[in-house]
């Protein structure tokens, strides 16, 4: 019994001994999105053409999509000037720290990780100088010559599991010419700018964070300069946008970034919103790397918000009508359906919540009771004018009935008045 306690007290420490040392763990930002998001939506976060770096590599269905890397190489060696063997010295100096950006311990041999990387690398900062300069694109280039593969690539360039270390891109891209005229964060703004607020800039200004890849990059151009937020563990919900209409609060387009709600006399300004087909990947994606990387779910707080504010597609119209969101969707069902179901699991009640100011100041509005004087008469005032003076006819008709009812009130009121001065005489 005693020898097999002590054996078992050796194993654990063997195993203790051989894991890794902590500080492996600091460069580590590229992970697997967890079961439970990706059980809500697998293609929100699985590519549809093409692997980016090793966690999709041995998919056959994404083997075509090689070949067209492999035709992006060669340009790029020539733009360059250089040869494959320099290129490979540059990504073999940094294999130490490009394994550790991985979550998981990477089983590609020192060769095949150098090649990959390489090779995917290249065909990243290849795209964005053809998305950028029209001119370097082939005649048949096999991704901007076709609509439907230009669309699957940039869907699989927001996912999270696609991703190689920004390091990488960036000194591969300082090795051509370009980089004397145009930054490589300003390529990648042009590659991504139809699903980045607008305007802005094309780097994360005072961020004061390190990018680590492209779904960080996207991540970091959506945070304001200053976070105005004021986070707290409280008021997780405030009231639909019907019902905050109802209770006098109006809405109006806001001038920030995504983050960037600001609630000021009665009025919610709110950032501009284009929901459309990317909206999905490229939200699911920024939450899911919040959610295994930083402190501030800043994103995540935003789909909690959003949830509270769109429920049913009559405050979908309201926001619609307001100049706030663009629906590029079929319906509003459908937009409703996709902000309601993006944050869930996301947050624990131990959590802080980036707009609980906000949520509080919302809420105190809506239960003062002027404002709840006010919500009952807009209620009434909508039903008069939807059931009763909707046409000039059904007004005049109500009037009519209102004066009829008046006088009748008249003359009971008169008649009961001569008939009580009739019983005193007597």
């Amino acid at each position: 019994m005693t020898r097999t306690v002590k054996e078992v007290a050796i194993t654990i420490i063997t195993m203790m001994n051989n894991l890794p040392p902590d500080d492996e763990f600091a460069e580590c930002c590229i992970y697997r999105v967890p079961e439970k998001f990706r059980r809500a939506n697998a293609e929100a976060y699985t590519p549809q053409v093409l692997s980016i770096g090793p966690f999709h590599r041995d998919k056959k269905e994404l083997h075509p999509s090689e070949e067209i890397k492999l035709r992006y190489l060669k340009p790029f060696l020539r733009r360059i000037r250089a040869d494959v063997l320099a290129c490979t010295r540059m990504i073999r100096e940094s294999e130490d720290r490009i394994r550790q950006c991985y979550q998981e311990n990477l089983t590609q041999g020192s060769n095949e990780l150098v090649e990959m990387i390489l090779v995917d690398a290249v065909f990243v900062v290849e795209l964005f100088i053809r998305n950028y300069y029209p001119e370097h694109r082939d005649g048949n280039d096999e991704i901007f010559s076709k609509e439907w593969m230009s669309n699957g690539v940039f869907h699989d360039m927001l996912l999270l599991e696609n991703q190689v270390p920004f390091f990488i891109l960036e000194s591969l891209y300082n090795l051509t010419p370009l980089r004397t005229s145009v930054t490589f964060f300003k390529l990648s703004y042009e590659y991504f700018k139809d699903v980045l607020p607008h305007p802005i800039g094309h780097e994360p200004v005072g961020t004061r964070i390190q990018v680590n890849h492209l779904v960080d990059y996207v991540r970091a151009m959506q945070l304001p300069p200053f976070p105005q937020g004021r986070t707290s563990k409280q008021a997780r919900k405030t009231r639909r946008a019907k019902e905050l209409q109802e209770a006098g609060i109006t809405f109006g387009r806001g001038k920030g970034s995504m983050l960037d709600f600001i609630f000021k006399d009665g009025t919610l300004e709110m950032p501009h919103m284009v929901v459309h087909e990317w909206t999905e990947v490229y939200l699911r994606n920024m939450i899911a790397y919040e959610q295994c990387h930083h402190d501030y779910k800043y994103i995540s707080s935003y789909a909690i918000l959003m949830d509270s504010l769109i429920d049913k597609p009559d405050d979908i119209d309201i926001l619609i009508s307001r100049g706030i969101l663009e629906n590029q969707l079929s319906s509003a069902d459908d937009v409703a359906s996709l902000i309601n179901g993006m944050h869930k699991e996301t947050m624990r009640d131990s959590s802080e919540f980036y707009y609980s100011g906000l949520c509080e100041s919302l809420n105190v509005y809506n239960r003062t009771r002027w404002h709840r004087w006010k919500a009952a008469w807009y209620r009434w005032r909508v039903i008069l004018n939807r059931d009763y003076f909707s046409n000039p006819w059904s007004g005049i008709s109500v009037v009519a009935a209102a004066v009829l009812l008046v006088l009748t009130s008249v003359q009971t009121a008169c008649s009961i008045f001569e008939f009580c001065a009739g019983g005193a005489k007597r």
